[in-house]
């Protein structure tokens, strides 16, 4: 089959009035039925990055032969790829699901106007239908997702309390999305970091543009928490240097520098060098109004305590996340959240500690990251 060159604008238009199936036969001569030939169509656009299009042969493929296996496979792969694994995990956070149904519970009544931002499965938006809001937004950019939240929505019965909508929380459009401004945002967009996912900047747009003055956000904040590490296997290769005698610092540039890492502590053979101490505490009802830029990062400058004598390699850092004024929930080690981890950032020129020593560290804020200096 030969690639197919540009098209005009009317030949796109006819193109997006066809069904997927009448575009395939039209530009590639092969026919609905013809399930080789579909195949090498699948592969073709999986070749020219073109998953999603691959994606719509698959599933017509299983209309015709559900028991399919080459095109059931390759289709849960495409999916397995576009959507993180940490999916899977956060579903299976009991705590973390029963923390958020318990304040939706508490905050939601028949007049709440809900936005869930990221809805992901759609879990947290049939748990406010459960309580009875009087509408739910719940958007999601990505494409899969969302196909998949309607699809559950529906399944559970709440495809009329529940908008499912394939935008970004800044894309929407009020009169065409949705009614009035909301009064309950649900806005769990957040990474072992606090704020890698855009927590700050989501926030800070929504309650601009699409939520009432007493808007209530849930959650209602983060704080979050560090220690001082010593973790001598991992930061052999935060930067990588010598492996068994060999120079592989080459290797390092497939490695992204100044940032963390997610690690589950519990697991790893770690000494912590000093107390957990306090880094920054994030108000989602009051966020700040400006943009905190990563090449103009805020710093604060802390002197943490050791208790122990070691070589200073990492600091491990995660979140009390505040679900309202009365719970609080914990990231760390041992913490009640178990799928979120620990986030690792690791110093390129470790430094020897001593016991009773107040270690002088500068935390450098932007909206999407926390990263660390050792002056």
């Amino acid at each position: 089959m030969a690639e197919t060159g540009s098209m005009s604008d009317e030949e796109e238009q006819e193109k997006q009035r066809k069904s997927p199936a009448e575009n395939w036969e039209h530009e590639f001569g092969i026919s609905p039925e013809n399930i080789d030939d579909l195949i090498s169509l699948a592969d073709l656009f999986i070749k020219q990055k073109k998953p999603e299009e691959a994606e719509k042969v698959y599933e017509h493929i299983l209309l015709f032969e559900p028991d399919n296996s080459q095109a059931k496979n390759a289709l849960e792969e495409l999916r397995s790829e576009s959507v993180p694994r940490w999916h899977f995990t956060m579903l299976a956070d009991t705590n973390r699901n029963d923390a958020f149904e318990k304040a939706i519970k508490k905050h939601t009544n028949r007049k709440t106007r809900i936005l869930d931002i990221g809805t992901g499965s759609g879990l947290l938006s049939m748990m406010a239908a459960r309580c009875g809001a009087k509408e739910i937004i719940a958007c999601e950019e990505h494409e899969g997702l969302f196909r998949a939240a309607k699809r559950i929505v529906d399944a559970n019965g709440f495809g009329d309390s529940i908008k499912v909508i394939n935008k970004r929380s800044s894309h929407l459009e009020q009169g065409e999305d949705y009614n009035e401004k909301f009064d309950l945002i649900i806005c769990e967009i957040l990474d072992s970091g606090g704020l890698g996912e855009g927590v700050l900047p989501t926030l800070r747009q929504a309650k601009e543009e699409v939520a009432t003055k007493n808007v209530r956000i849930i959650p209602a904040g983060i704080s979050l928490k560090a220690q001082l590490i010593e973790i001598p296997k991992l930061h052999q290769v935060n930067p990588i240097k010598s492996i068994s005698g060999f120079d592989l610092s080459i290797f390092d540039e497939f490695r992204v520098s100044d940032t963390y890492t997610p690690l589950n502590l519990a697991i790893q053979e770690y000494k912590p060098l000093s107390e957990v101490f306090d880094l920054r505490a994030y108000d989602f009802n009051d966020v700040n109004d400006y943009e905190i830029d990563f090449n103009k990062p805020e710093i604060d400058t802390l002197e943490p305590k050791c208790i122990e004598s070691g070589q200073l390699q990492a600091v491990a850092f995660w979140f009390d996340l505040h679900m309202d004024e009365e719970d609080t929930y914990s990231s760390g080690p041992g913490g009640e959240l178990d799928h979120w981890l620990q986030a690792i950032y690791y110093f390129e020129q470790p430094k020897d500690v001593t016991q009773g020593d107040r270690i002088k560290i500068n935390a450098l804020y932007s909206d999407w990251m926390v990263r660390f200096r050792l002056p």
